[in-house]
């Protein structure tokens, strides 16, 4: 059975930078991930990578940076009240900040690219943006998906 759409698909995965450093591993977040496919929230690149493979099918592959965590240009923008910023801090146009993500250990890095009276305009940056990056996935298992699991 092949993945595609309307399969539920149980993948072992690994995804490092270029260099070999680990981003993340289904080892590493306690196993398999298992997933309605095309509804998993992958990124793109590697939804398009896995279709077509079928169970206990290893692939190896490379995912440029529109294809996996987007280019430094393409994030998303959000507008911020001044007040969000430290006391004193500069928020003209190139001006660059990083936050923690709530709930993680990762932080995301913003530049202003609008400066208003109370309020700015921000891109968000991935930290893995404009980078390519290696994946190792092994498909587990494929099989029809009920009708529960696509709800």
């Amino acid at each position: 059975m092949k993945v595609e759409a309307g399969k539920i698909i149980t993948l072992e995965y690994t995804i490092t930078t270029q260099k070999g450093e680990l981003i993340e591993s289904s080892a590493g977040r306690g196993g398999p991930l298992v997933f309605a496919y095309g509804k998993s929230g992958l990124l793109a690149g590697m939804d398009e990578q896995i279709k077509d493979m079928e169970e206990n099918e290893e692939k190896e592959f490379d995912l440029p940076p529109e294809k996996a965590f987007g280019t430094i240009d393409s994030g998303p923008t959000m507008t911020m009240s001044k007040t969000k910023f430290p006391a004193g801090a500069e928020t003209k146009v190139g001006a660059s900040f990083e936050a923690d993500l709530p709930g993680t250990t990762q932080t995301v890095r913003f530049v202003v690219i609008e400066d208003h009276v109370n309020d700015v305009l921000v891109r968000l940056i991935h930290p893995l943006a404009g980078k390519t990056i290696h994946i190792k996935a092994t498909v587990v298992s494929v099989r029809d998906a009920t009708p529960e699991d696509l709800q």
